[in-house]
């Protein structure tokens, strides 16, 4: 009688331990479903975002290359002011001469707005951005004086290396350093060319450490490449406001919280409203310039892609924009910003023109 019951403590003993193992079975499978599961949202998320950046890309190059510009902006859906009445419909060829904010421009001040799906967008013009190839050197000297602390390498011989990168000859300036010295540092000689994208300024011998106060989105979110000496007061951030004589940074904030509500017309009405003399010497524009930024990212973050448009409505062949390069930023912008909609139907948002 006493076998029956091994066998029967052997037999329990053998279903707990199956039990055992069919329960660390179900959590793998239950583990490796959910990973998979995982895996493919992400996928799917990511081919969704693809999408919705790229359409979001293609539409806002077609307003730019299809819309008038205004002090406000980019227009949409072919608006006019109409004085205190809103706005109409274009009627004319006039009405293309007309520079007077409509209200519902997209501003090309980096500010942020929402694109397709989930996506997020920034528009920025060059003159809104410091030309760090064509500013005189005093303006460069206080573009580098914001960093606020000491530097190893003086400003002024910090703009002389950047003119020594740019220049065809082998000749240096005081304090600077051309291409053999380049090679004994390591470092990839000067292309003795123009910079030809934002980041590729940090080349330039003592840039590194003298922007090392801007992180790399900031730096090609205040600096430009293209040919342009004057600042949008519309469209130009805080640090680059600031290289203009006399303003600094409560006063950039001051005429920045102005322009949310209403564009500066003139650049009389900047420096009057912020109390200042106006200087032959500051050069500045309220009206936007044809090539800038465009920034995408989807609103969940990870990567913000930026490409540099230019309009060439004139060019051979007809091609109405021109991108010239690209940059991938490691981390998409704050999500603390408001993402403001796109009033037009492009986007899913008329609004109603009133005559």
């Amino acid at each position: 009688m006493k076998q029956p019951r091994r066998d029967h403590g052997f037999v329990l003993v053998l279903v707990l331990a199956m039990l055992v193992v069919l329960g660390l079975l179900a959590g793998t499978i239950a583990a490796v479903t959910g990973r998979l599961a995982e895996q493919a949202r992400q996928r799917a998320q990511f081919t969704q975002d693809a999408v919705d950046i790229a359409s979001t890309r293609a539409t806002l190059l077609y307003l730019l290359s299809t819309q008038r510009m205004t002090v406000g902006g980019l227009t949409v859906d072919n608006l006019v002011s109409f004085g205190e009445d809103g706005v109409r419909p274009m009627q004319s060829q006039a009405d293309l001469e007309s520079i007077l904010p409509v209200g519902t421009e997209l501003r090309l001040d980096g500010r942020t707005y929402k694109g397709f799906g989930g996506v997020r967008f920034a528009l920025q013009d060059d003159y809104g951005l410091f030309g760090v190839n064509w500013n005189p050197p005093w303006r460069l000297e206080r573009l580098l004086a914001q960093g606020g602390h000491p530097r190893p390498v003086p400003a002024e011989a910090l703009v002389n290396r950047l003119f020594d990168y740019q220049d065809r000859d082998d000749l240096y300036r005081l304090n600077s350093m051309e291409a053999d010295g380049y090679r004994k540092l390591g470092m990839s000689p000067p292309t003795n060319l123009p910079v030809a994208t934002p980041m590729e300024v940090l080349r330039v011998t003592g840039w590194k450490q003298a922007l090392s106060f801007l992180t790399p989105a900031e730096i090609s979110d205040t600096i430009t490449v293209e040919p342009v000496a004057v600042v949008n007061l519309n469209t130009a951030p805080s640090r680059v406001l600031r290289v203009i004589d006399g303003v600094d940074e409560e006063k950039a904030a001051r005429a920045i919280a102005f322009r949310k509500v209403q564009p500066f017309m003139t650049g009389t009405a900047f420096f009057e409203f912020l109390g200042l003399p106006k200087s032959p010497e500051a050069p500045v524009a309220v009206y936007p310039a044809p090539s800038g930024t465009l920034k995408l990212w989807p609103s969940h973050g990870g990567q913000a892609g930026l490409v540099h448009w230019t309009l060439t409505p004139i060019e051979d062949k007809g091609r109405p924009w021109r991108e010239d390069y690209e940059l991938i930023q490691s981390q998409a912008p704050s999500q603390d910003d408001v993402a403001l909609p796109v009033r037009s139907r492009l986007f899913g948002q008329q609004v109603a023109a009133r005559k």
